[in-house]
């Protein structure tokens, strides 16, 4: 038996003259996702859909490699499909022998039974030459089921189970369900992003969601501690990385410590020293983009979470900087935001135990703040502030992943 994924796209279908883009992106997401499991599966895109055929492969594995590809971004929904190649089983001559169809039917049937659930049967030819019409061949497979299963109640409007078949000039496809995608768009397609990454759960899901629209994402991390090369990509904050990377592909993390600043402001007691940080946060951020030509700056904030995430506050880390920051979560409560981390795999790694960077600097935060006073209280106080960035982008270890394998560690100046 052959097998192959067959893969559906609806907003992609949406964008006219560029559609063959945004569709080529997408096989070519789905081919490095498969190569690096080690996979060369063929990935053809044919009319609305792409199929990825799956040669001398167990369909335990098969199946196993569909709930990989359908966690990558772009892809609204995905079928696992046992395939009757035409050229071998000749389904469209004039007297066909079907018993092959019929016998992997009911092998499909006696699988999936569940007793008092009902079933129903829809067929699809697109080639009209076949030598039945969809109706004649859907009753025909429906009858092998209740005669030959143990199945007893036919439901056509809404079926606890379905059992699809499509009738080709190139092949016969069943399949028994459609696996939800993820949606979206495919990565690589609308930009590349930096995200300020802590140890949350906001942050993860907002790199994500970035992601899922399809940019490239890189992460910016400002840790309290300087870890050695080695044992950098057990920190929680790489682990973290590499799980979106799982379906964003290649990203890379910096990892910057915040000793320069959080030393520069230890004789002064501010109670505008968060606001402050995140704007230095922001800046260093800034000076990592530029090499990496990304286009925007992306943060996990929700409006009105903490002090640092009122609209004041919001505004005067925006003032710092000159690229945009978006942040995708602004309108989630805590629950949504959770809850995506648990669909998305983040979950465990998020509630580990960790002192975030923001807490470490501010006992009592102001909630208000305004960009002129804060730029009073820089240059008063941060009299070096462009040797501030340095210092810090000086000792920048950088991790890089790709669909969750590791590339490579780096260490030393960022140039």
């Amino acid at each position: 038996m052959q097998y192959r994924i067959t893969v559906h796209y609806a907003e992609l279908a949406l964008k006219g003259k560029n559609r063959q883009q945004f569709v080529k992106r997408l096989r070519q997401n789905i081919r490095r996702k498969l190569q690096s499991m080690d996979l060369e599966w063929e990935v053809t895109a044919i009319h609305d859909r792409i199929f990825v055929k799956a040669p001398d492969t167990s369909e335990a594995q098969a199946e196993q490699v569909v709930a990989e590809i359908a966690r990558i971004p772009g892809i609204a929904w995905l079928s696992f499909v046992h395939w009757f190649e035409e050229r071998i089983h000749r389904f469209m001559r004039p007297q066909p022998d079907l018993q092959p169809l019929h016998d992997l039917v009911k092998k499909l049937a006696e699988k999936h039974h569940r007793p008092g659930l009902t079933f129903a049967m829809k067929v699809k030819r697109s080639d009209k030459n076949f030598s039945q019409t969809s109706q004649q061949l859907a009753a025909d497979l429906a009858t092998t089921v209740l005669q030959e299963t143990a199945w007893s109640d036919v439901d056509l409007s809404q079926p606890d189970q379905t059992f699809y078949v499509n009738v080709s000039s190139k092949g016969t496809a069943v399949y028994t369900n459609k696996i939800k995608g993820t949606g979206g768009l495919p990565v690589s397609t609308t930009g590349r992003v930096l995200t300020l990454l802590s140890g949350g759960f906001d942050s993860p899901v907002a790199a994500w969601l970035m992601s899922n629209r399809g940019c490239n994402v890189d992460f910016v991390h400002f840790s309290a501690s300087h870890y050695k090369q080695q044992d950098v990509t057990a920190y929680k904050i790489s682990r973290i990385a590499q799980i979106i990377s799982e379906t964003a592909g290649k990203v890379r993390l910096f990892v910057v410590p915040y000793t320069h600043f959080d030393m520069a402001l230890m004789a002064h007691d501010m109670a505008y020293d968060l606001i402050l940080f995140r704007r230095f946060m922001a800046r260093v951020a800034e000076r990592i983009m530029g090499q990496l030509e990304a286009q925007a700056l992306v943060t996990g904030d929700n409006l009105g979470q903490v002090a640092s995430q009122t609209m004041e506050n919001i505004n005067s880390m925006n003032q710092a900087v000159t690229v945009p920051i978006l942040r995708p979560l602004l309108t989630y409560n805590k629950e949504q935001i959770i809850e995506m981390s648990q669909q998305l795999g983040l979950f465990d790694v998020c509630r580990e135990p960790y002192k975030d960077c923001c807490a470490l600097i501010s006992k009592n935060p102001k909630t208000r703040s305004d960009a002129r006073e804060l730029h009073r209280l820089e240059t008063t106080h941060l009299t070096d502030y462009e040797d501030l960035i340095n210092d810090t982008l000086a000792e920048v270890t950088t991790v890089t992943y790709n669909f969750g394998h590791l590339v490579e560690v780096t260490a030393g100046e960022w140039t």
